[in-house]
């Protein structure tokens, strides 16, 4: 979708009659809408009926400034915001004219990770005190503390602050730079009030650390930085329903066994993106002709890989369904030249190609 056709919608969405009467508003998720900054050009001018928004929002003002516009007329609001960077402008003061006392089901995704979690996200779930219904994808980039998010944190900066609260499903990332090394049972302790919950902690050489926490079941259907440590290989399908896969490891490569697991584990996959510059180590392991099938993958991402994993996903695997290709010009010459029918085939039916 072009940004002039989204332009042009949010012209004639502003003042269409037939906004009036519409109590439900859900738009394409893949396009991210941008709310003007001057309250006086409302984003939903003739809907005071509307109570239901399903949106993709550029950035966290645009959310904000939404809510406000919104008010006390909301009752279900689910939004992505895509851009994680606020920049240098304040929206303290928006956050706390913030005024949604009907607001009773809230769902936020935010996957990039995000700077401002402390001084503006917290706040601002700290205003919709009504809520009884929450749920948050959230991935945070930690700045202000040496700590990741857990049990605790959930608890005294947002349960607390919604007396109303009666479900809470989660998956939360955070990401700590230096990260001091803790033991995955402190995580673990202190989910004090709930029980259905886990989480794991993985460190990188890179000295970077994260924790996902996650309640149960499993509500994403995205992860994002997935390790050789993480516990994806489960016996009770925890992830079944993720068809978004981030790759990265640099402490340990992905072997060939690590990626036919993937496919028991996500049998309905279809966005795999790869990071990890490690040379395979188990390639003579690795039995000819033994072709690992991506059922339903239709994108394949790669940016900074070793080129064995070029080899692994191209040469020795099947990949029927896939149309979308984004590669390195090495690795993509490479491949060109090694004359493969295997990579041939998976290569028939792409679409889209980005060289990077």
């Amino acid at each position: 979708m072009t940004d002039g056709f989204i332009d042009a919608f949010l012209v004639w969405i502003r003042s269409a009659p037939l906004m009036s009467s519409v109590n439900s508003f859900e738009f394409d998720h893949y396009a991210p809408l941008i709310v003007p900054v001057n309250n006086e050009n409302l984003f939903f001018a003739q809907s005071s009926y509307l109570t239901d928004v399903s949106i993709t929002l550029k950035e966290l003002p645009d959310c904000v400034r939404l809510l406000n516009q919104l008010g006390s007329q909301l009752y279900s609001f689910t939004v992505s915001i895509v851009d994680v960077c606020v920049g240098n402008i304040d929206i303290t003061s928006e956050i706390e004219s913030i005024y949604c006392c009907n607001l009773k089901k809230l769902k936020m995704t935010i996957y990039r990770n995000m700077l401002a979690y402390e001084k503006y996200l917290i706040p601002l779930l700290q205003h919709l005190s009504s809520v009884k219904y929450l749920t948050l994808l959230l991935a945070i980039y930690i700045t202000e503390s040496n700590r990741f998010v857990d049990g605790f944190h959930l608890e005294r900066n947002i349960v607390s602050y919604m007396p109303h609260l009666c479900q809470f499903d989660f998956h939360i990332r955070s990401v700590l730079k230096k990260s001091p090394y803790i033991e995955l049972d402190t995580i673990r302790q202190s989910f004090v009030k709930r029980k259905s919950v886990d989480c794991t902690i993985e460190y990188f050489n890179n000295r970077y650390g994260q924790c996902h926490i996650y309640s149960l079941p499993f509500i994403g259907n995205r992860l994002d930085f997935i390790s050789n440590r993480f516990p994806l290989f489960d016996n009770k399908n925890t992830f079944i329903n993720v068809t978004m896969l981030l790759l990265f490891d640099d402490v340990k490569p992905f072997e060939n066994v690590f990626f036919e697991h993937i496919t028991l584990a996500l049998p309905h996959l279809r966005t795999l993106e790869i990071f990890n510059e490690l040379e395979q180590e188990e390639k003579a392991k690795i039995r000819k002709n033994n072709y690992i099938e991506f059922s339903h993958l239709s994108t394949l991402i790669f940016h900074y890989i070793h080129m064995d994993y070029g080899e692994q996903l191209f040469c020795r695997a099947h990949l029927p369904h896939l149309v979308e290709l984004v590669i390195r010009n090495d690795v993509l010459l490479t491949i060109i030249d090694q004359d493969n029918q295997q990579a041939r085939n998976n290569c028939l039916n792409v679409e889209t190609l980005f060289i990077v």
